[in-house]
């Protein structure tokens, strides 16, 4: 059991952190503007895995408690569907969706 609590609290401490830092990155602050030109992720991706993770964080609970549910199963579908097309769109359509960014005038980092 303190295992389990232990693994839980590393894993939202880590959830955190990563959202905290990608939330301070698509804000353009003083920590945006530390990090090199080239360095910098495209906004479309961490809006796209911000998502993917918001998703994850309502299907997972449910998932946990419930798993045979209805519910459950509807939000695993969704959470399938979203994590296909982020998974698709960073590794096939990436730089179409560049090109569209570009072309719109809107920065691309």
């Amino acid at each position: 059991m303190l295992n389990d609590t232990l693994v839980l609290a590393c894993f939202g401490l880590l959830a955190t952190i990563a959202v905290t830092t990608s939330i301070l990155i698509l804000a353009r602050g003083r920590f945006y503007h530390s990090l090199k030109p080239d360095s910098r992720p495209r906004r479309w991706v961490l809006f796209s895995l911000l998502f993917l993770f918001g998703v994850f964080l309502v299907w997972f609970p449910i998932w946990y408690l419930w798993p045979h549910s209805l519910v459950a199963r509807v939000l695993l579908f969704l959470f399938s569907v979203t994590f296909f097309c982020v998974g698709m769109s960073l590794k096939w359509f990436g730089p179409f969706i560049d090109r569209v960014i570009k072309r719109s005038g809107r920065p691309l980092r």
